[in-house]
């Protein structure tokens, strides 16, 4: 099943128009970073409200890098750098709160961050923002690159996810979820995997964050450090399933496609909307989509068998 389905993904921007490709390439890149958040918030136990921090600070790196003669894959892992390190200096002391504070100063990162791409006109541009070198190909091959850029990068991303799941890592995350201070008595060194995750994290939002840069070909403050990026993904990760491989993808796909859909049909009234059905699904599949279908699946499963065995 998953592999028909990566071959469709693999022919559909030869026949698609451009349009259904770039909705898809950011139903991909959404993806992206609803995997990188739930590694946080459903295996760590940490909501990120502030994870587009990381985006903003791959696509500005990227965007200067490439401003100063480096290569795009250069310039993108100078973003993955400065990630890395912006979590190595304040994951120390921002991991240390739970709950609502840490999703409130990961916010009040973020802001600072913003504030500072902003005022730094001469590095960053300011409010102009920074314009990358144009790409010397035609729209529809264009379009292509940057489909199979971010479908291999979400291909990363559930990759990671599973190694990080299946490795000492997870189950060090794990134990932090269930009870940090019972993991922290048993030896568990909670602050360098907390980091350690919030790195991976960051570094995979980062990467996102600097091809959306090129492929738009211009970044401002305002869109790339905006938290509505953050708080959208959190969404597509409640709606797909916390916790779960393939929940964060499909409820990027659902939620992106819901938000053209309704928005093309009520663009007053987009928001709103939107808002009310993602608040039934959460209601009525708390759990989310994916782990919804499966239980009612089982139970359908079981319901034939036990009537197979009164039969």
């Amino acid at each position: 099943m998953l592999l028909v389905l990566f071959l469709v993904l693999i022919v559909l921007p030869f026949i698609l128009s451009g349009y259904w490709i770039r909705l898809i390439t950011m139903v991909f890149m959404f993806a992206v970073i609803a995997k990188s958040i739930d590694l946080m918030m459903g295996y760590l136990g940490y909501v990120p409200f502030g994870n587009v921090v990381f985006f903003g600070l791959g696509a500005y790196s990227a965007g200067i890098g490439m401003s100063h003669g480096l290569p795009f894959i250069v310039a993108m892992l100078l973003g993955i750098l400065v990630s890395a390190v912006v979590c190595i200096l304040f994951g120390t002391p921002v991991l240390r709160l739970r709950g609502h504070y840490f999703a409130v100063a990961s916010i009040g990162l973020n802001g600072a961050l913003m504030a500072i791409a902003l005022n730094a006109t001469g590095l960053t541009g300011g409010a102009m923002g920074i314009i990358f070198p144009v790409i010397s190909l035609p729209p529809d091959m264009i379009n292509k690159v940057f489909y199979f850029s971010m479908m291999l990068l979400m291909l990363l991303a559930i990759g990671i996810n599973v190694l990080i799941i299946r490795s000492r890592i997870g189950f060090a995350i794990r134990s932090i979820k269930s009870n940090e201070d019972a993991a922290r008595s048993l030896g568990v060194n909670t602050t360098f995997y907390k980091t350690a995750t919030w790195v991976i994290s960051a570094s995979l939002t980062s990467i996102a964050g600097a091809v959306y840069g090129y492929w738009m070909s211009y970044i401002s403050t305002v869109d790339v450090f905006n938290v509505m990026v953050s708080v959208t993904s959190i969404l597509m990760v409640l709606l797909g399933g916390v916790g779960t491989i393939l929940g964060p993808i499909l409820g990027a796909g659902i939620f992106q496609v819901l938000s053209e859909v309704i928005w093309s049909q009520f663009l007053e009234l987009h928001s709103g909307i939107l808002g009310v059905i993602t608040i039934l699904v959460i209601l009525f599949l708390p759990r989310g989509v994916l782990t919804g279908l499966r239980e009612m699946f089982q139970a359908r499963a079981l319901s034939r068998k036990a009537v197979k065995t009164n039969e």
